[in-house]
Order: C-alpha cells, then structure tokens, then sequence
C-alpha cells in the first residue's frame, strides 16, 4: 500500500469533504508550454527520476500518492499556485512523512524544488474515470457549486490528485479535485 498524506475528515457531503491536513513535504516541479495531459507525463517521469535515486544521496524514496497537479500562474506567488491557465503546470509528489526537509535528499535536477505544505484545511471532491482535464474541470465546477451553497470561501490553488497507477481500470480509480478553504 503506498503512503498517502493524513488528513482528518470535519465534515463529508456525498464524494466532498472538508478535511484537516498537517504539514507535509512534497517534491514539485513546474513544466512550461504543455497540455494538461503532457504536464502529467513529463513531470511524472522527472519526479520519478529523483525518487528512485537521482538524487545527491543516490536514495530510493518510497512513492506516495498522490500525484498533484495544478495550473500555473504568470506572477509571483506562494505554492501551490492558483489556477489561471497560462500553460504552465506544477506536478508534485508528496514525499513519505518519515522524512523532514533536513532529512529528505536534495535532487540533483535543480528544476525540482522541495517544499514544505503548511497545515490547512482543504475542500475536496472524489471522482473515477481517467485522469483528464476535463473531468478535473468537471470535478471542480461541482466543488465550486458546493462551496458557495455551503457559504465557504476557498484560498488558493485548485489542485488535482491521482492516486492509482495507469493500469488501474478507470472504474476503480481514485481522483480528486481539492482547494484550500477558510474557515
């Protein structure tokens, strides 16, 4: 079973909950001029790279789920990014919580950042089927529809999160569009 960040659920309605996150560490890289699609692929493939081993301590790192992606933004501002679809995407991968930003080895490709996610509350919603932009887009009209009925301001990025392999069968995989919210 691969690692996933812990949350705490404070309130559920159907596939949307508002959960409780505590800090953690995640592994991003930023690709330019790409699909929604591609931006998946390309930053996929050079995450995976850094976690088994190319990195400075030449270390395998357990990989988690989920893979996180969400659009870019033209001016500087704090991770993740707000949505405003100018083609550049930040593709993340959470690092195992038994590592900490002293602990955890640097990456030898200088285009990959670590961060550390400060703890927040998120809004998030489940949806299967294929990891695609438009079911993400879907996915968060109906969690932006959710929130104005609920009467909760959201802060922040939109951030999509694939959680199974591409040879999981699409009825059986878990997706969800999430969002940093006030409360």
């Amino acid at each position: 079973m691969t690692d996933t960040p812990n949350y705490s659920v404070i309130r559920k309605d159907g596939t949307i909950e508002l959960r409780q996150y505590p800090a953690y560490i995640k592994a991003e890289i930023e690709i330019k001029d790409s699909s929604y699609r591609e931006a998946i692929y390309k930053g996929f493939r050079v995450l995976a790279d850094y976690i088994y081993g190319n990195n400075l301590g030449n270390k395998n790192i357990e990989m988690t789920s989920p893979v996180q992606v969400s659009e870019g933004e033209k001016i500087a501002m704090t991770k993740p990014v707000t949505i405003s679809g100018d083609g550049t995407y930040s593709v993340a991968f959470i690092m195992p919580s038994e590592y900490t930003m002293a602990t955890l080895p640097q990456p030898k490709n200088p285009a990959i950042s670590l961060l550390k996610v400060e703890p927040k509350i998120m809004a998030s919603i489940s949806f299967s089927g294929f990891y695609r932009a438009g079911q993400v887009e879907q996915a968060k009209e109906r969690l932006k529809v959710w929130l104005d009925k609920s009467k909760i301001e959201s802060e922040g990025a939109f951030i999509a999160a694939g959680y199974n392999p591409p040879w999981v069968p699409w009825f059986l995989t878990r997706n969800e569009v999430m969002i940093p919210v006030k409360m």
